[in-house]
């Protein structure tokens, strides 16, 4: 034990004094303020042992004698004052135990309570990733659609550049051949000029007609 802490037992030995009689000089409010507990017994601080030796300093020997005459025609309820003591030092201690054990559950609530937090913020960013990689995948389908629309608009452009050059070569066929004709033609009527007038005989018996 500690030099500057004693046990009740301690003191009234060192006084020659019983714990009952120790018991009996001290109150409430002293104990409160001298008295602690260690393990399962009481110890009495520095400045309580000083206010404890100068209560019992002007005791004579008489009254220490009527004093422990006094314990032991009590002796029964004083070992059973003692015994309650440490049934209710038992008792607190198990108290103070039970209260330690429900600050511990409590601690490790709020640290459940805080794991959960972080899971269910886990979730959220990753449902939010998993929203961000849908919307990115229906705008690549959009895009690819829109190429392919392009794509499809371009290619007609391409085919009609084709059909109208298709067009001006037919039509500068047709020129051709209308030049072609024409030259045939004037052809044909110069050698109709060429050829000489043909007069028909009249039988002799149309003559005076």
């Amino acid at each position: 034990m500690s030099d500057n802490l004693k046990t009740i037992k301690e003191l009234a030995d060192e006084l020659g004094v019983s714990k009952t009689a120790i018991n009996k000089k001290v109150t409430d409010r002293e104990r409160k303020l001298w008295f602690s507990k260690i393990g399962n017994k009481f110890v009495i601080n520095e400045d309580g042992q000083k206010s404890i030796k100068r209560m019992f300093e002007g005791l004579t020997e008489n009254q220490e004698s009527q004093t422990e005459n006094l314990e032991q025609k009590q002796n029964s309820q004083t070992e059973n004052f003692r015994n309650n003591n440490e049934s209710n030092a038992d008792i607190k201690y198990i108290l103070d135990i039970i209260e330690y054990q429900k600050e511990q559950i409590k601690d490790l609530q709020n640290t459940k309570d805080e794991q959960f937090k972080q899971l269910s913020n886990m979730q959220n960013l990753l449902d939010q990733q998993q929203r961000l990689a849908l919307q990115d995948k229906k705008l690549l389908e959009e895009y690819k659609s829109e190429i392919n629309e392009l794509k499809a608009l371009k290619m007609p452009q391409e085919d009609m550049k084709d059909d109208s050059l298709i067009r001006g070569e037919a039509q500068e066929e047709i020129v051709r051949l209308k030049a072609q004709l024409k030259l045939s033609e004037e052809e044909r009527n110069k050698a109709k000029e060429k050829e000489p007038v043909k007069t028909e005989s009249k039988k002799w018996w149309q003559l005076w007609k």
